[in-house]
């Protein structure tokens, strides 16, 4: 089955790429200071703070360095990202959504109040895209008291809502 890639998913990937890398640093109970200077000198702990939050891009070649400074291989580092990313099969419908945290909180619903209050407890900064599998749409329907394909619809409104030109359910 084919898969749907689109900017939404690109940004994702990214996103769990850092996610990835700022696990693998905390598991090991080492600073960024520390990470860096295992660079040799080739990121600055500044720019390991900015890559591990999303603020600055990684290139390939930085993020080869710094899963060598972690003592990381990098496939596994890279297969970890991909499993945080579900994408949508072309053309299909039902399976993942994938929101901008910003355009959910922006949302006037009141249903969608226990969603944003999920996004807060999550500490989920504005920015921030969030894939939600089956299971996460199924206990956010349980928080809102509606069902599954209710929660489902509801959020793709509120995508399609916040961005009228693009479609976002995945």
């Amino acid at each position: 089955m084919s898969q749907a890639y689109d900017a939404r998913s690109q940004q994702a990937f990214a996103a769990a790429v850092c996610r990835v890398l700022r696990e693998s640093r905390r598991r090991q109970k080492l600073t960024q200071a520390e990470v860096a200077q295992r660079t040799g000198g080739l990121v600055s702990k500044a720019a390991l703070a900015n890559y591990e939050t999303g603020h600055r891009s990684l290139r390939v070649d930085v993020l080869w360095v710094i899963a060598g400074a972690l003592g990381e291989d990098l496939g596994t580092l890279l297969t970890a990202a991909e499993r945080g990313v579900v994408l949508r099969p072309a053309g299909g419908s039902g399976g993942s959504i994938t929101v901008d945290v910003a355009e959910v909180m922006a949302s006037n619903d009141p249903k969608l109040g226990p969603v944003r209050r999920w996004f807060e407890l999550r500490h989920a900064s504005p920015g921030t895209v969030v894939t939600l599998d089956d299971g996460a749409i199924s206990a956010l329907a349980s928080l809102m008291n509606v069902s599954p394909a209710e929660c489902r619809r509801i959020l793709t409104q509120t995508i399609r809502a916040a961005r009228p030109d693009q479609h976002h359910a995945r």
